[in-house]
């Protein structure tokens, strides 16, 4: 079975504002993001203006500015949505892309304006070399489950349980909506286990009754379900019936990065090759830009290794504690080593600091 000690990983971060310049109204975002760009360039960013938001590796190799429409603008104050783009960065040395924080957000204060919105997110986006198997793979979807309740207690309201039922936001809906893994997830957490095993292959491989119903054998021959593709489906279907479905024409369910994690682009041949944690807020500061960044990154690196280990009989004995110490393994997995910015951060409603203790 693969350990995270036997892969690279790699991450990158998309920081969500709503902006707008100290110096001027721009009436554009293009007049915005100009400004953006070429102060940050001063500042020894390199980076570029992606209007067209294309995802080419070329882009990846500095940051990019890209408009973000799912931020509302307000055109009369000046405003615009922004999302700052990272490089494909390395955990270590942490101070390399944390300095590169610093940097970012010491121009942003100085010449612009950040203004608070329920709309912004900081997504983290993970990768690793070789990619992780489906067992891999699997374990981590079972932590994310697993875990729900506590990651969602490290978040504000519009972020975290969504008044009930691990709902959250449009955009960072609970995987345990999915088309897939709702028909599971009414026989509790143990049944939902029992469905991303099937999914890993490494239990029931081949048998129908678990998926069928549920979109996860279309493709595959014979019913059967074992595969990178249907865990996928299993974490994050989306119904062909929604608003989204219809408009875009789908007959059937399909596969939509709407959910708490992301794993549509880990999808063969058509994905980035990344799984995303779309939870967090938009950051502000640079400190809670480097905190999401080492729960998302570290919780996979940390999952990889405990999510078969988890009881889902035993979800709500759960402690902070335990997700503390699965990000702590993730940093030592990663190279990251000491988690500065979760350490540094008060969470407006977690408790990691007090019930995570310290390493």
């Amino acid at each position: 079975m693969t350990t995270a000690n036997q892969v690279t990983f790699r991450f990158g971060v998309e920081l969500e504002l709503l902006l707008g310049s100290r110096a001027k109204k721009h009436k554009t975002w293009a007049s915005l993001a100009a400004e953006l760009s070429t102060r940050l360039a001063k500042a020894g960013i390199a980076n570029h203006t992606n209007a067209g938001n294309e995802k080419t590796a070329e882009n990846y190799r500095e940051w990019s500015l890209v408009q973000e429409v799912t931020v509302p603008r307000e055109v009369e104050k000046g405003l615009w949505g922004m999302e700052l783009v990272s490089p494909i960065l390395s955990p270590s040395p942490a101070e390399h892309w944390a300095g590169q924080l610093r940097t970012i957000f010491a121009v942003l204060k100085k010449h612009f304006v950040v203004a608070a919105s329920p709309h912004t997110s900081t997504h983290i986006h993970v990768s690793t070399e070789p990619a992780l198997p489906v067992v891999a793979l699997a374990a981590v979807a079972k932590a994310a489950l697993y875990f729900e309740p506590a990651l969602d207690a490290l978040l504000p309201a519009s972020r975290g349980s969504g008044g009930g039922g691990g709902g959250g936001t449009y955009w960072c809906q609970s995987n345990r909506a999915s088309v897939a893994m709702r028909g599971y997830a009414g026989g509790g957490l143990g049944e939902c286990f029992t469905l991303l095993d099937r999914c890993a292959g490494t239990v029931g491989a081949g048998v129908s009754g678990g998926g069928g119903g549920y979109g996860l054998e279309d493709g595959h021959a014979g019913g059967e379900i074992g595969g990178v593709e249907p865990l996928i489906r299993a974490m994050c279907l989306f119904p062909a019936s929604s608003a989204y479905g219809r408009a875009h024409g789908y007959a059937s369910d399909f596969v939509h990065g709407v959910y708490k994690w992301d794993f549509s682009g880990l999808l063969p041949d058509t994905g980035s090759g990344t799984l995303e944690y779309r939870q967090p807020p938009g950051s502000r500061t640079a400190d809670e830009a480097r905190a999401w960044i080492e729960v998302g990154l570290c919780f996979v690196a940390g999952a990889v290794d405990a999510g078969h280990s988890l009881d889902p009989f035993a979800q709500a004995d759960a402690t902070m504690e335990d997700l503390w110490w699965v990000l702590c393994a993730g940093a030592q997995s990663t190279g990251l080593g000491e988690l500065k910015g979760i350490e540094g951060m008060d969470f407006a409603r977690g408790k990691m600091r007090a019930k995570g203790g310290r390493r």
